[in-house]
Order: structure tokens, then C-alpha cells, then sequence
């Protein structure tokens, strides 16, 4: 959604101040702001999956059982 308001910001601005260079700057800010999101979120589920691992690795050698906290990302015993 954001994504889409800065490229329609891009155009309206464009078309108001008779700036065509803006359309151009507008789309470039939405695809950035787009594919950061997608980084973000990729790199976010990674992390988390890289944890949930670890928790399992210690199950697995028989170190007395933890809790993972997905808002903490932090492993505990109970």
C-alpha cells in the first residue's frame, strides 16, 4: 500500500507542478519500498526459522527441554 502511494504521489506531483522527472522518482521509491518490505520479511522468517533449529538440535543431544518465544527469540527452560 505504501509502495503504491509514493508512485501515485510521484504522478500526481508530476502532473500538479508540471515536473515530468517526477513520475519516474515516484515509481523508483515504490519498487524500493516494496522490495525492502520483502527483505524485511524474508530476513525476519529466517531468523526465526534459524532459532526454531537450534531449539530443535537441543532436543535432539537430550539437553533438558526448552521453550522458544517467538517475541523474544530467545529459548528457555520452562
Amino acid at each position: 500500500m505504501i509502495a503504491h502511494m509514493a508512485g501515485a504521489a510521484g504522478t500526481y506531483y508530476a502532473d500538479e507542478m508540471g515536473w515530468p522527472w517526477l513520475t519516474p522518482v515516484g515509481v523508483l521509491a515504490a519498487v524500493l519500498v516494496f522490495v525492502g518490505t520483502i527483505r524485511v520479511v524474508r530476513d525476519g522468517s529466517r531468523t526465526a526459522a534459524r532459532a526454531g533449529v537450534a531449539v530443535d538440535r537441543a532436543r535432539a543431544k537430550g539437553v533438558e527441554p526448552t521453550r522458544y518465544c517467538g517475541a523474544c527469540r530467545e529459548a528457555s527452560a520452562p
